[in-house]
């Protein structure tokens, strides 16, 4: 398994890992906390967001569970955003993060050749020609390093296709359905059978009949679509290898050593729910909380948090922009066959990717 870091929106982020100061240094913790906090306190402060403290509990989750240098080699750069469609880089913004990422190869050089990966978000008409424009950029790039893209979209995942041979293609999680309702979780998949079931039941009988229930429960959640044979004839139709899932804890079957397809898992924060309609951007202008509109977006996530308090056992759910994300940490379900599988790729992302 390969280590990706997923670098989001703003390029002050490229800056801070080619510093080194966006991932941890170990013993080193508690001044790199203070770096953030005297630099980034909007963004990154505990009292404003949660992710201050998920990123830290993450980079110590990961190092306890594969190796205290696991961060020394990083294989691959995701850029961008996947959950909107106004979040759509534009060339120029594309051209200045491959220079960042040459600027990391120089500094950091990789152990092999090191990818770069856009990150692209579900699409309506507006946002087509910039997305096209900026295919078409890296399409054309002479670079060293292989490009790929995750497509959200089908209109993306046919453009590439047919238009731009050059990339190569990743399956996006917003594509992929996975269930990740918080309130599996929250009530840690307890069942009430209906009337007819336990009519004229012992105690014991509608004990069984729970066990029963939630043996079947957890086979639906730790299922996706990615193991259905019409799932696998229609990726293989367009050469696609790599699948993303969102890692979600206690459901070790989701991550199979399947031979067909390589998985790409994101952690610490798993994608929820997103849709047009947006509470963050609300804060500027109200009607994006009440409607649907059409007007370019200012990018208002890249300055404010909303944080919903939900009753939860042991994770956090945020909300940024138009997607509501929860956090999962424990990485115990992780099975030795995918950690041991070179294909696979563990997407880390130090803060939610906006």
């Amino acid at each position: 398994m390969e280590l990706f870091l997923h670098i989001w929106t703003a390029l002050e982020y490229f800056d801070l890992l080619n510093e080194w100061k966006l991932l941890s240094q170990w013993k080193k913790d508690r001044d790199l906390a203070g770096f953030f906090m005297q630099n980034f306190p909007w963004e990154l402060a505990e009292s404003i967001s949660p992710q201050y403290e998920i990123n830290f509990m993450a980079i110590r989750e990961i190092k306890k569970k594969f190796w205290n240098n696991f961060f020394d080699k990083v294989s691959w750069i995701y850029y961008w955003s996947d959950n909107c469609e106004y979040l759509v880089p534009t060339k120029n913004e594309i051209e200045q993060a491959i220079e960042k990422f040459k600027e990391f190869n120089k500094n950091f050089p990789p152990h092999k050749v090191r990818t770069f990966v856009l990150v692209t978000p579900y699409l309506w008409d507006k946002m087509l020609e910039r997305l096209d424009e900026v295919l078409d950029y890296l399409n054309q790039l002479k670079i060293k390093s292989p490009i790929e893209v995750v497509v959200n979209d089908f209109w993306t995942l046919n453009l590439i296709n047919k238009k731009y041979k050059n990339l190569g293609i990743c399956f996006g999680r917003l594509l992929h359905k996975q269930l990740k309702t918080p309130l599996v979780d929250t009530y840690w998949y307890d069942v009430h059978p209906s009337g007819e079931l336990i009519k004229n039941k012992s105690k014991q009988e509608k004990e069984q009949l729970k066990k029963e229930i939630i043996k079947w429960q957890m086979k639906f959640y730790n299922s996706s679509e990615v193991w259905l044979e019409l799932y696998k004839n229609f990726l293989n139709r367009f050469n696609v290898k790599n699948v993303a899932i969102d890692y979600m804890q206690n459901r070790e079957e989701l991550y199979k050593n399947e031979q067909w397809v390589w998985i790409d898992l994101y952690y610490p924060w798993a994608l929820v729910f997103t849709w047009r309609l947006c509470d963050t951007s609300a804060i500027e202008n109200e009607q994006r909380w009440k409607y649907a509109i059409d007007d370019i977006c200012p990018r208002t996530c890249n300055r404010y948090d909303i944080s919903y308090k939900v009753k939860t056992v042991w994770y956090k759910m945020i909300q940024r922009w138009n997607s509501g994300y929860r956090s999962e940490l424990d990485l115990s379900s992780l099975k030795d066959e995918f950690i041991k599988n070179d294909n696979n790729r563990f997407v880390f992302s130090p803060f939610v990717p906006v």
